[in-house]
């Protein structure tokens, strides 16, 4: 895996990965690191387009996916332009609680803002 000059850390990567369309995917370092091989990249790319082909949209903004006991943060747009899907994969380092719900205060599926225990982030 190929190190920059400036730092320690791996290089994010860019591959061609083809399924029924051809993606163009890129990788964080992270993720370059930890699926150092193109096959094993190849599987994390096929549980993202599985996950997307349920979501039928030419662009998804943010997709949490989980695999190999992994979280992931992705992004894809559908290319008209170049017929390919761009993709970007990074791993989630870090969740944070941002508020809590409680079901006792959900009437006939409405919630109220009153119903909502906020939690300040910092």
């Amino acid at each position: 895996m190929k190190q920059t000059h400036h730092t320690d850390k791996p290089c994010p990567i860019i591959e061609h990965h083809k399924r029924k369309e051809t993606a163009k995917v890129w990788f964080s370092g992270t993720v370059a690191q930890v699926f150092n091989t193109y096959d094993q990249r190849s599987l994390l790319v096929a549980a993202l387009g599985d996950e997307i082909n349920q979501i039928r949209a030419d662009y998804i903004p943010y997709i949490l996916l989980d695999f190999q006991q992994m979280t992931f943060v992705c992004a894809t747009l559908w290319s008209e332009q170049e017929q390919i899907f761009l993709m970007e994969i990074d791993l989630a380092v870090e969740a944070r609680e941002v508020c809590k719900i409680s079901s006792q205060y959900i009437n006939d599926g409405v919630l109220n803002d009153e119903d909502i225990e906020t939690t300040t982030v910092h």
